[in-house]
Protein backbone atom coordinates (compact mmCIF):
# COMPACT_ATOMS: atom_id res chain seq x y z
CA UNK A 1 0.00 0.00 0.00
CA UNK A 2 2.75 2.61 0.83
CA UNK A 3 4.25 1.65 -2.24
CA UNK A 4 0.78 2.68 -4.41
CA UNK A 5 0.44 6.04 -2.41
CA UNK A 6 3.82 7.14 -3.28
CA UNK A 7 3.14 5.85 -6.86
CA UNK A 8 -0.29 7.95 -7.17
CA UNK A 9 1.42 11.32 -5.69
CA UNK A 10 4.07 10.96 -8.33
CA UNK A 11 1.43 10.66 -10.88
CA UNK A 12 -0.72 13.75 -9.61
CA UNK A 13 2.51 15.43 -9.77
CA UNK A 14 3.20 15.13 -13.26
CA UNK A 15 0.01 15.38 -14.01
CA UNK A 16 0.05 18.88 -12.42
CA UNK A 17 3.76 19.34 -14.40
CA UNK A 18 2.32 18.71 -17.49
CA UNK A 19 -0.97 21.23 -17.41
CA UNK A 20 1.28 24.07 -16.24
CA UNK A 21 2.31 26.84 -18.62
CA UNK A 22 5.46 26.69 -20.19
CA UNK A 23 8.00 29.40 -19.76
CA UNK A 24 9.13 29.66 -23.22
CA UNK A 25 12.85 29.53 -23.87
CA UNK A 26 14.75 32.07 -26.38
CA UNK A 27 15.82 31.05 -29.82
CA UNK A 28 19.67 30.20 -30.03
CA UNK A 29 19.60 32.48 -33.16
CA UNK A 30 17.72 35.48 -31.34
CA UNK A 31 20.81 35.14 -28.53
CA UNK A 32 23.40 35.15 -31.36
CA UNK A 33 21.72 38.23 -33.24
CA UNK A 34 21.94 39.62 -29.77
CA UNK A 35 25.61 38.91 -29.46
CA UNK A 36 26.23 40.22 -32.50
CA UNK A 37 24.95 42.92 -32.28
CA UNK A 38 26.63 44.10 -29.06
CA UNK A 39 29.83 42.95 -30.60
CA UNK A 40 29.42 45.41 -33.85
CA UNK A 41 28.70 48.29 -31.49
CA UNK A 42 31.79 47.65 -29.37
CA UNK A 43 34.25 47.12 -32.86
CA UNK A 44 32.83 50.61 -34.10
CA UNK A 45 33.34 52.13 -30.53
CA UNK A 46 37.19 51.03 -30.76
CA UNK A 47 37.57 52.32 -34.38
CA UNK A 48 35.88 55.30 -34.49
CA UNK A 49 36.01 56.40 -30.93
CA UNK A 50 37.98 55.65 -28.89
CA UNK A 51 40.87 55.42 -30.92
CA UNK A 52 40.78 59.34 -31.17
CA UNK A 53 41.20 58.95 -27.32
CA UNK A 54 44.20 57.18 -27.69
CA UNK A 55 45.64 59.19 -30.30
CA UNK A 56 44.72 62.22 -27.54
CA UNK A 57 42.66 63.59 -29.93
CA UNK A 58 41.04 67.19 -28.57
CA UNK A 59 38.09 65.53 -26.22
CA UNK A 60 34.97 68.01 -27.45
CA UNK A 61 36.24 66.67 -31.10
CA UNK A 62 35.79 63.45 -29.70
CA UNK A 63 32.44 63.82 -28.24
CA UNK A 64 31.27 65.59 -30.97
CA UNK A 65 32.30 62.73 -33.21
CA UNK A 66 30.37 60.37 -30.65
CA UNK A 67 27.13 61.90 -30.35
CA UNK A 68 26.69 62.59 -34.28
CA UNK A 69 26.99 58.35 -35.25
CA UNK A 70 26.46 56.56 -32.15
CA UNK A 71 23.04 56.91 -32.69
CA UNK A 72 22.89 55.62 -36.27
CA UNK A 73 24.69 52.73 -35.62
CA UNK A 74 22.21 50.75 -33.41
CA UNK A 75 19.66 51.56 -36.30
CA UNK A 76 22.35 50.12 -38.95
CA UNK A 77 23.34 47.18 -36.58
CA UNK A 78 19.74 46.48 -35.52
CA UNK A 79 18.64 46.52 -39.03
CA UNK A 80 21.30 44.24 -40.66
CA UNK A 81 20.60 41.80 -37.88
CA UNK A 82 16.85 41.68 -37.87
CA UNK A 83 16.67 43.58 -34.16
CA UNK A 84 16.41 46.31 -31.82
CA UNK A 85 19.93 47.52 -30.62
CA UNK A 86 19.94 50.41 -27.33
CA UNK A 87 22.53 51.13 -24.60
CA UNK A 88 20.54 52.41 -21.45
CA UNK A 89 22.07 52.91 -17.67
CA UNK A 90 20.44 53.22 -14.58
CA UNK A 91 22.28 56.69 -14.68
CA UNK A 92 21.53 58.08 -18.35
CA UNK A 93 23.29 60.51 -19.73
CA UNK A 94 20.62 61.47 -21.90
CA UNK A 95 16.97 60.55 -20.66
CA UNK A 96 16.04 59.27 -24.03
CA UNK A 97 18.57 56.24 -23.09
CA UNK A 98 16.72 55.69 -19.95
CA UNK A 99 15.58 52.07 -19.04
CA UNK A 100 12.11 50.27 -18.55
CA UNK A 101 11.52 48.35 -15.68
CA UNK A 102 12.94 45.17 -17.28
CA UNK A 103 16.04 46.62 -18.20
CA UNK A 104 16.44 48.73 -14.26
CA UNK A 105 15.78 44.86 -13.07
CA UNK A 106 18.36 43.09 -15.00
CA UNK A 107 21.07 45.74 -14.38
CA UNK A 108 20.92 45.87 -10.73
CA UNK A 109 21.03 42.15 -10.77
CA UNK A 110 24.78 42.32 -13.23
CA UNK A 111 25.58 45.02 -10.20
CA UNK A 112 25.02 42.97 -7.38
CA UNK A 113 26.84 39.97 -9.08
CA UNK A 114 29.68 42.08 -9.56
CA UNK A 115 29.77 43.10 -6.12
CA UNK A 116 29.32 39.95 -4.97
CA UNK A 117 32.78 39.09 -7.34
CA UNK A 118 31.27 37.58 -10.44
CA UNK A 119 32.79 38.86 -13.62
CA UNK A 120 30.64 41.07 -16.32
CA UNK A 121 32.13 39.48 -19.33
CA UNK A 122 30.38 36.34 -18.19
CA UNK A 123 26.87 37.68 -17.82
CA UNK A 124 23.62 38.32 -20.12
CA UNK A 125 20.18 37.43 -19.85
CA UNK A 126 18.14 36.17 -22.18
CA UNK A 127 14.55 36.00 -21.64
CA UNK A 128 11.12 35.92 -23.39
CA UNK A 129 8.64 38.45 -22.07
CA UNK A 130 4.72 39.39 -22.55
CA UNK A 131 4.68 43.04 -23.22
CA UNK A 132 1.43 44.97 -24.23
CA UNK A 133 0.07 41.83 -25.35
CA UNK A 134 3.08 40.14 -27.74
CA UNK A 135 5.48 37.98 -27.09
CA UNK A 136 9.59 39.72 -27.16
CA UNK A 137 12.78 38.23 -27.05
CA UNK A 138 15.02 40.81 -24.42
CA UNK A 139 18.61 40.11 -24.43
CA UNK A 140 20.76 42.50 -22.23
CA UNK A 141 24.65 42.52 -21.10
CA UNK A 142 26.81 45.30 -19.25
CA UNK A 143 29.04 47.42 -20.21
CA UNK A 144 32.20 47.87 -17.82
CA UNK A 145 34.11 51.29 -18.19
CA UNK A 146 37.25 51.10 -19.56
CA UNK A 147 40.24 53.88 -19.26
CA UNK A 148 38.94 55.98 -22.42
CA UNK A 149 35.47 55.54 -21.41
CA UNK A 150 36.34 58.30 -18.52
CA UNK A 151 37.55 60.80 -20.84
CA UNK A 152 33.11 61.54 -20.62
CA UNK A 153 32.21 59.98 -18.01
CA UNK A 154 34.65 60.10 -15.19
CA UNK A 155 35.58 62.57 -12.45
CA UNK A 156 37.91 64.28 -14.20
CA UNK A 157 36.76 65.27 -17.44
CA UNK A 158 37.66 68.56 -19.60
CA UNK A 159 35.95 71.57 -18.56
CA UNK A 160 35.43 72.64 -21.63
CA UNK A 161 33.58 69.39 -22.52
CA UNK A 162 31.38 69.81 -19.49
CA UNK A 163 30.00 72.76 -20.26
CA UNK A 164 29.14 71.33 -23.69
CA UNK A 165 27.76 68.64 -21.77
CA UNK A 166 25.60 70.61 -19.10
CA UNK A 167 24.09 72.36 -22.64
CA UNK A 168 23.35 69.74 -24.05
CA UNK A 169 21.96 67.53 -20.90
CA UNK A 170 20.96 69.62 -17.91
CA UNK A 171 20.26 66.06 -16.22
CA UNK A 172 22.98 64.30 -17.19
CA UNK A 173 23.53 61.47 -14.04
CA UNK A 174 26.48 59.65 -16.43
CA UNK A 175 29.42 61.38 -14.98
CA UNK A 176 31.82 60.21 -11.92
CA UNK A 177 32.28 56.82 -13.04
CA UNK A 178 35.60 54.55 -12.16
CA UNK A 179 37.39 51.98 -14.69
CA UNK A 180 35.73 48.77 -14.15
CA UNK A 181 32.40 50.32 -12.86
CA UNK A 182 29.21 49.13 -14.65
CA UNK A 183 28.46 52.16 -17.02
CA UNK A 184 25.25 50.68 -18.35
CA UNK A 185 24.18 47.43 -21.03
CA UNK A 186 23.64 46.98 -23.95
CA UNK A 187 20.21 46.19 -24.90
CA UNK A 188 18.47 44.19 -27.64
CA UNK A 189 14.54 43.12 -28.36
CA UNK A 190 12.78 41.90 -31.45
CA UNK A 191 8.77 41.36 -31.58
CA UNK A 192 8.15 37.55 -31.55
CA UNK A 193 4.11 37.92 -32.23
CA UNK A 194 2.30 40.50 -33.92
CA UNK A 195 0.72 43.50 -31.22
CA UNK A 196 -3.13 42.70 -31.17
CA UNK A 197 -5.38 44.64 -33.06
CA UNK A 198 -7.15 48.04 -31.95
CA UNK A 199 -10.43 47.73 -31.71
CA UNK A 200 -11.51 50.95 -33.19
CA UNK A 201 -14.37 52.87 -30.32
CA UNK A 202 -17.58 54.03 -32.46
Amino acid sequence: MPRRNSWLVGGVAIALAACAPQTPVPDTNDIGAARQAALAFDIRMRTDILDRLEREEDSVAVYLAYRDNVPGWANEIGARLGVEVSRTALRTRNPANSPDDWEIRQMELFEFSREAGLDPSTMEVAEIVAEEGRQVFRWIRPIVMGEMCLACHGEEIDPRLIVLLNQEYPLDEAVDYHETDLGGAYSVSKALTPAPAVTPTP
